[in-house]
C-alpha cells in the first residue's frame, strides 16, 4: 500500500520519475502570426493543467522571437498527458489578439526510441498558430 501511495505521489510531482512514472522527451516548435500573416513577437507559449475548474499547474514554456518563431523542449511525466493530450495557450497582446488555446491529442505525439520500461522515447511536433484579431 505504501509503495502505491509513493508511486502516485511521485507521478504527481513534475520532477520525479523514481517511483515508476512514465517519462518522455517532447519538443515543439512553430510560428505565430496574425490574420494578415505577419509574424508576432513576444507571444507567450504556456501550458496549464486544470482540476475542478482551477489551474493546478502553469508554466511558461517559450516566447516568440522577432520572427514569430518559438521552440521548447519539455519532459512529459506521469500519465495525464496520455489520457487528455497536452494543453497549450498562445497569449499575445491581449488588447489586440484573442488567446489561442489548443490541446495536442496524445495520439499525435508519436514517441520513438523508448527503452520498454519507464522511458517512452522522444517526440517532436511543429505547430503554427494564427492569433485572431480581437473584435
Amino acid at each position: 500500500m505504501l509503495t502505491s501511495v509513493l508511486g502516485m505521489l511521485g507521478c504527481s510531482e513534475i520532477t520525479a520519475d523514481e517511483y515508476g512514472c512514465p517519462t518522455a522527451d517532447f519538443e515543439m516548435k512553430g510560428k505565430v502570426t496574425n490574420e494578415k500573416g505577419e509574424a508576432l513577437p513576444d507571444v507567450e507559449v504556456s501550458t496549464s493543467m486544470m482540476a475542478k475548474d482551477s489551474i493546478v499547474h502553469y508554466r511558461r514554456l517559450s516566447t516568440t522571437g522577432e520572427t514569430g518563431t518559438y521552440q521548447f523542449k519539455e519532459d512529459l511525466i506521469g500519465l495525464g498527458w496520455k489520457d487528455d493530450g497536452y494543453s497549450f495557450s498562445f497569449i499575445g497582446d491581449t488588447t489586440l489578439y484573442e488567446t489561442y488555446d489548443t490541446v495536442i491529442p496524445a495520439d499525435q505525439i508519436h514517441l520513438k526510441g523508448g527503452d520498454g520500461k519507464w522511458y517512452e522515447g522522444k517526440a517532436s511536433l511543429t505547430v503554427d498558430v494564427v492569433l485572431k484579431d480581437k473584435k
